[in-house]
């Protein structure tokens, strides 16, 4: 038998337009193929789903995000990491 999450394990995820930027900007940065920047490795990833569930979440933000396609972007995208920054003060996630 085999058993799947139901729809209770269903989850939905609330950004600031802040977070929103900051998490396409990083998605996009790191799918990017026309200017090869630094990802993670691939053994920071045990499956291809969790690299699917990142590619899916970057599709939803740029299907509702306006900023990105603004002339301004590369200053909204500073300012935002700007006011961002001093949730976090340490380089990794492990902090």
């Amino acid at each position: 038998m085999e058993i799947s999450p139901g729809v209770e394990d269903a989850a939905s995820v609330d950004l600031t337009p802040d977070e929103a930027i900051v998490l396409f900007e990083l998605l996009s940065r790191w799918s990017e193929t026309a200017k090869p920047v630094e990802t993670p490795a691939p053994s920071c990833f045990e499956s291809t789903a969790e690299v699917a569930v990142l590619n899916r979440l970057l599709c939803q933000l740029e299907a509702q995000l306006v900023a990105p396609f603004k002339g301004d972007y590369s200053r909204l995208l500073m300012e935002a990491r700007e006011r961002l920054a001093s949730d976090w003060s340490h380089s990794t996630l492990r902090g």
